[in-house]
């Protein structure tokens, strides 16, 4: 039965020409984004339909005003703003109402919504397994409810900028805390919930490794129509480098080789890459910056992805603590580690991934 329904619809199919699908493919996708574009401005409407904000004290000295009538002075200004902090301080009930969904980072948290001044309904953790309980803190008292959101498999919080300030030579393997805000919520918080739709690689042999080692095969990956483009999935590159003092200069020399390479020849993809450790990070940028110089082709290259589709996929080079969340066409990962000398042993210290139970980041596009 199964055999007969797939072969009717491929004769259905084949009465319609590709271009004509194709035509009604990205219709579809321009309707889907229109969609998108106008249920924003219909949120954004009637946010402000509804919003009823406090008028506030708007008499007496200015420095005792408060609520809609101290943002409106605030607004009618050129220069002498008050600080932000003073602002959430006297005038939270009405900035609540007028943006009630709030983007802030633990930091920017602390710096300017003093305590008492305002009280959120539901504070959102995302990337949770990246931060330390105590950066959480502030953030969790000023709201009644939370959703704490990451992935216990990608790497924990690390200390490990803090580690090289205080002591260049220190081991890097002591980077690692042992604890995120994500462990402590799945200790305290009942039931946890699992994602298991995996949807960022355009390819399944990005995820194919982590899915079978780290998710036990529970996550759902989609097929792809890409899987057999030899320009897609997962290529190894053997290097024959040698790593001394945090650094693998032959593998830092094939990388940036690699790299104007594939920026000369394939403008029109983006590219990201990845180190793992900050020193070889740190080489590869020095090199990098000297290979371009003279080369006007890579230049525009850089330039041309600063700008298109806002910037977010604009060529960057970061080591792992740093690289979770972003997504590229291609993605380069020099693994760094090595023998120091042709046939000597491989020691097994790798940094912030030996804190690691099991873990690995999160496969890009």
């Amino acid at each position: 039965m199964a055999k007969t329904v797939f072969a009717q619809m491929g004769h259905k199919l084949a009465r319609y020409r590709g271009r004509w699908l194709e035509e009604l493919r990205a219709s579809l996708a321009e309707k889907d984004r229109e969609i998108i574009q106008l249920s924003r401005a219909q949120l954004r409407a009637k946010i402000k339909a509804t919003a009823r904000p406090p008028i506030g004290n708007g008499v007496g000295k200015k420095s005792s005003w408060t609520e809609m009538a101290l943002i409106e002075n605030e607004i009618s200004k050129k220069q002498r703003f008050i600080p932000v902090r003073d602002l959430t301080q006297r005038a939270g009930q009405a900035l609540i109402e007028l943006k009630p969904c709030w983007m802030m980072s633990p930091l920017a948290v602390a710096q300017y919504v003093p305590k008492g001044s305002i009280q959120f309904d539901l504070c959102i953790i995302d990337e949770a397994s990246q931060m330390p309980p105590e950066s959480a803190i502030g953030a969790l008292l000023r709201c009644s409810q939370a959703v704490v959101v990451g992935d216990t498999n990608q790497l924990p919080p690390s200390n490990f900028f803090k580690s090289v300030i205080e002591d260049e030579e220190a081991d890097e393997d002591e980077a690692v805390l042992n604890e995120s805000v994500l462990e402590m919520a799945n200790g305290a918080f009942r039931p946890a919930r699992r994602l298991r739709w995996h949807y960022r690689s355009r390819h399944s042999g990005l995820i194919k490794f982590s899915n079978r080692l780290v998710y036990e095969d529970a996550l759902i990956v989609f097929p792809s129509p890409t899987e057999a483009m030899a320009r897609m999935g997962v290529e190894f590159r053997s290097v024959k480098g040698r790593y001394k003092a945090g650094t693998n200069p032959i593998e830092a020399k094939l990388m940036i080789d690699a790299i104007v390479e594939f920026m000369q020849t394939d403008p029109d993809r983006s590219l990201g890459v990845v180190t793992l450790n900050q020193k070889q990070r740190d080489l590869i940028i020095e090199e990098f910056e000297y290979a371009i110089a003279n080369n006007r082709s890579v230049q525009r290259y850089v330039e041309s992805w600063k700008d298109r589709n806002d910037g977010l996929e604009e060529f960057f080079i970061k080591n792992l603590e740093n690289v979770q969340g972003d997504e590229r066409d291609v993605i380069y990962i020099g693994t760094v580690y090595g023998t120091e000398e042709p046939g000597a042993r491989v020691m097994q210290r790798f940094g912030p991934i030996n804190g690691l139970a099991m873990g690995l980041p999160e496969s890009g596009g």
